[in-house]
């Protein structure tokens, strides 16, 4: 039986991703009293978002590549923790303190481990819930039935 949860898409899985991108965004600028405009949230989120569009890509093609190979490619890769979880973190926090930096938008005191630690928590967060549902989910279906 095929599973045909959303979160088995890739799409789907990204768009998640994103929010949680925009929910570290939005959350910034109310703890620091700035406003919470879409303009707003916009500029505080866009480095992290290249930086997520990148790592994306990075496992897209990966998963196209590992697709050719001997084993063929994990059609679920993108629900994973490691590598996907932990590429996506890496490429969110990195490329977005970056970019960050060269646009003069700041990266000082305690933001960077803030958004790390944010980015961690929710991009391999989420992940770690769906992959508990889905092992919970496959021994129900395949327990004996009395």
């Amino acid at each position: 039986m095929q599973n045909t949860s959303l979160l088995t898409r890739p799409v789907w899985a990204f768009l998640l991703d994103a929010v949680c991108v925009l929910a570290f965004a939005a959350g910034g600028r109310s703890s620091h009293e700035e406003a919470l405009s879409l303009g707003g949230v916009a500029q505080t989120a866009w480095p992290f978002l290249v930086g997520l569009g990148v790592g994306w890509l990075v496992l897209l093609a990966a998963a196209h590549r590992g697709s050719r190979g001997p084993r063929g490619g994990s059609r679920r890769g993108h629900l994973s923790v490691l590598p996907a979880g932990v590429v996506l973190v890496l490429a969110s926090w990195g490329l977005g303190m970056g970019l960050r930096l060269l646009t003069d938008q700041g990266a000082s005191g305690a933001f960077p481990l803030v958004a790390l630690a944010f980015l961690t928590l929710t991009l391999i967060g989420w992940r770690l819930v769906a992959a508990g549902v889905s092992r919970r989910a496959q021994r129900r279906s395949s327990a004996p039935t009395p």
